[in-house]
């Protein structure tokens, strides 16, 4: 299978400050995806990954990112084998940038820094 993408890059990234005072906070993220069929074998994979201040879990900060990329497949067996790549490997590939502008946007902020934990990526949900 031949791959080719364009860049990956943040389409959306928030931070709110709860105001919750503490320390012993649990970080519990969600993780989303959307794939989208672009056409001619080019698929557009969204993926979003949030923390969210909620009664059952609180957080001191909401935090939204979004980052998206486009891949176009040629010379591959099956569609199977670009629902695979999409759904495991492209994750893989762009979840670290996700970690790190979490990570980034949280210290430019001048609060303690947030590094979202490694994760299966088979546990981002669908949209």
């Amino acid at each position: 299978m031949n791959i080719s993408h364009t860049n990956i890059h943040a389409t959306k990234i928030t931070l709110l400050d709860n105001c919750l005072s503490g320390s012993n906070f649990k970080i519990n993220p969600n993780y989303y995806k959307k794939i989208t069929d672009l056409g001619n074998d080019s698929y557009k994979l969204l993926l979003i990954a949030e923390i969210i201040n909620t009664q059952e879990s609180p957080f001191p900060l909401d935090i939204h990112v979004e980052f998206e990329t486009v891949y176009t497949f040629k010379e591959y067996e099956s569609k199977k084998e670009i629902e695979t790549f999409l759904n495991i490997n492209a994750i893989q590939m762009i979840f670290p940038f996700m970690r790190s502008a979490i990570n980034s946007v949280v210290s430019a902020a001048i609060l303690p820094p947030l590094v979202l934990p490694i994760i299966d990526v088979r546990k981002f949900v669908a949209l």
